[in-house]
């Protein structure tokens, strides 16, 4: 599982479990920035939740063993711990991974089709009659 995380895939143990990352600031920019920055944060969300879920492993254990095992499977307290670690380690180097592709999208794509549609709707200039000069 952990060579998983390090070559940049998630474990499907954890696919299940993992929630998606927020997608904010990015999500009305189109998988040209979300994509890569998801790639790039999944393994630092990974190796968050790995670290929260075996930081909140006695408490999740105390607590399948009092309940006698009445808890569902998503609220134990480990995968939750995981899941909120991995997102608050996850979330920023989504940001800052995703940053560089967000200034090549508004550079080379927005800006240039902002600059065509300006061109597009500008007033065109009347010709001059003959007589008025």
């Amino acid at each position: 599982m952990i060579a998983a995380l390090l070559l940049g895939g998630s474990s499907p143990a954890l696919a299940d479990t993992a929630p998606n990352l927020p997608l904010v600031p990015y999500e009305n920019q189109g998988s040209f920035v979300v994509e890569p920055a998801k790639f790039i944060a999944s393994p630092v969300y990974g190796a968050g939740f790995l670290v929260g879920a075996f930081a909140c492993l006695p408490i999740s254990l105390v607590q399948v063993g009092s309940s006698e095992g009445k808890t569902p499977h998503e609220k134990e307290a480990s995968l939750v711990c995981g899941k909120y670690v991995g997102t608050a380690v996850g979330w920023p180097v989504y940001l800052v991974a995703g940053l560089p592709f967000y200034v090549l999208k508004e550079t080379f794509w927005e800006a240039p089709k902002a600059v065509a549609r300006l061109l597009r709707h500008a007033p065109k200039a009347e010709p001059v009659p003959a007589s008025a000069q």
